[in-house]
């Protein structure tokens, strides 16, 4: 199993996956008007789904050290996938090595993937770093239960002193969560929880979270344990932007 250390110990990236409309994947071209303007501008046929399906086969077989390959769209589109306008990836690397001298030089990725994907982007990659904080979890069972909902946070703090304080809390705050999922080994309501400090500059972090479904999401959001811990760091954070993402059903959480 690839996955041998602890997650605080893995290199993370999170990538905006911006879309030209009706380009994610192989229903999103019929949307279109046949003979439109827009239709026969935009290479029709085009699919960012089907770019990453090839490479996902590349990845899978011969970068053991891309660790999580994982995706999610916005909760809105999730009945309408094909006419996303963004998604969000999420991926974990043994090393910075693994992603910037390993996966994205590979001759699959620069020849196959991006040539194909950067067509039905309207933007190209846009990455941001991160590590975990100890206590942070990725899957306590094992089993790669697929979730119901992603819970995306991410949080600027007032200044890098303040951040500090904020990993700290943080820290507690994961393990408090891992701890109230019950026997360790098993999957709770919380399939996994990671608090990410940003490589990039000093005053960001995050807050990654799956549950087994919107239901489980809405009741945690209202926890003493949650409201308790967004009250105690309140006076660290200058902003908070939260979005819940539904999976898209490709790569993988881990191998």
């Amino acid at each position: 199993m690839a996955i041998q250390r602890a997650p605080h110990q893995h290199f993370y990236i999170f990538g905006n996956c911006n879309m030209v409309p009706d380009h994610y994947d192989e229903a999103g071209p019929h949307r279109l008007l046949s003979g439109s303007h827009h239709a026969s501008r935009l290479t029709k046929g085009i699919q960012w789904q089907a770019a990453y399906d090839k490479l996902a086969e590349h990845v899978m077989a011969n970068e053991p050290d891309t660790l999580t390959y994982y995706f999610g769209l916005p909760l809105e589109y999730a009945a309408n996938p094909s006419a996303t306008p963004s998604m969000l990836a999420f991926e974990a690397y043994a090393t910075r090595a693994a992603l910037y001298d390993v996966h994205l030089q590979s001759k699959p990725m620069q020849e196959g993937f991006l040539p194909v994907a950067s067509r039905t982007m309207s933007t190209g990659l846009d990455l941001t770093h991160y590590e975990a904080v100890e206590g942070s979890f990725l899957d306590r069972s094992g089993y790669k239960t697929e979730c119901g909902i992603i819970h995306d946070v991410q949080i600027t703090c007032t200044g890098p002193e303040a951040r500090k304080s904020l990993v700290g809390a943080l820290t507690l705050f994961c393990t408090l969560v891992n701890e109230r999922q019950g026997p360790a080994g098993e999957d709770g309501e919380v399939l996994s929880f990671l608090g990410l400090v940003s490589l990039d500059n000093e005053t960001g972090a995050r807050l990654f979270a799956r549950y087994t479904s919107r239901e489980a999401w809405e009741r945690w959001l209202r926890e003493t344990l949650v409201t308790k811990f967004w009250e105690s760091v309140k006076p660290y954070i200058s902003s908070v932007d939260a979005r819940p993402y539904a999976p898209n059903g490709k790569g993988w959480l881990w191998k």
